[in-house]
């Protein structure tokens, strides 16, 4: 099970690898789903292997936004919520390593963050095999909520559930390093900060598609352009923020 998923979520060599994901964020109120922009995200990595039997993650990433059915960068959102218009910002990728282990397996790593106490739950799996198609999940639950009632910060919860499909011929090939992989995406989370959203009750929830590509030139061209818009010098070289 670690081994295939090693082999379609990441690579099982040392050659450098990419994922792109493309969605729509939603706002979910009364289980009424509020479209509130498509989603471009782009992920590059590398693995190395570890002396406890399991492999680290070397990654980044670069997401991006835009209006619904659109293709340009969304720079400010009006929130149909709250009524307010609230600037858009896009982070500069930073590299990330992420320890994977067949004891440990977290596919999103260990989250903290000061002034928070986090519970949090992942795994690897279920797998199985349908047709020619082997299917594996990897998912993640977190609860960080504020050591201090009293403080300003409020309990962020999240639920990422990835479901990654390769070919079985392709998984169980000991020659094969780095599978062909597609992935299915769905998060559902309570309103992040930069929103704004006060008390307002609902859920913040993507659906998404990708794949993974073995080149940067394979990426999506939507995705392609607004990197270069929103961050053109990471653009230029992001596989050089895997390297130490």
């Amino acid at each position: 099970l670690f081994t295939a998923f090693r082999k379609l979520a990441h690579s099982a060599d040392s050659s450098v690898g990419w994922w792109w994901l493309r969605g729509t964020r939603f706002g979910v109120v009364d289980s009424v789903a509020t479209p509130f922009w498509d989603m471009y995200v782009g992920t590059w990595f590398r693995t190395r292997d570890t002396d406890d039997g399991g492999y680290e993650v070397i990654q980044a990433g670069a997401n991006f936004y835009t209006p619904p059915n659109e293709t340009t960068l969304l720079r400010s959102f009006d929130n149909p919520y709250t009524g307010e218009t609230v600037p858009v910002q896009y982070a500069a990728p930073r590299m990330a390593k992420v320890a994977m282990s067949p004891s440990k397996s977290s596919p999103f790593g260990e989250f903290s963050m000061p002034g928070m106490k986090s519970t949090q739950r992942s795994a690897v799996g279920p797998a199985w095999i349908e047709g020619e198609d082997f299917v594996i999940r990897g998912d993640m639950e977190l609860i960080a909520e504020p050591l201090d009632p009293d403080s300003d910060m409020r309990t962020f919860v999240v639920n990422d559930w990835s479901t990654y499909v390769g070919r079985l011929s392709e998984v169980t090939d000991p020659a094969v390093k780095n599978a062909p992989c597609r992935q299915y995406f769905t998060d559902i989370l309570r309103w992040p900060g930069w929103l704004q959203m006060g008390d307002q009750p609902g859920s913040y929830v993507s659906r998404c598609y990708g794949r993974k590509e073995l080149s940067m030139e394979k990426m999506p061209a939507t995705w392609q352009k607004l990197f270069a818009e929103a961050q053109p010098e990471a653009a230029q070289d992001p596989a050089a923020l895997l390297y130490d």
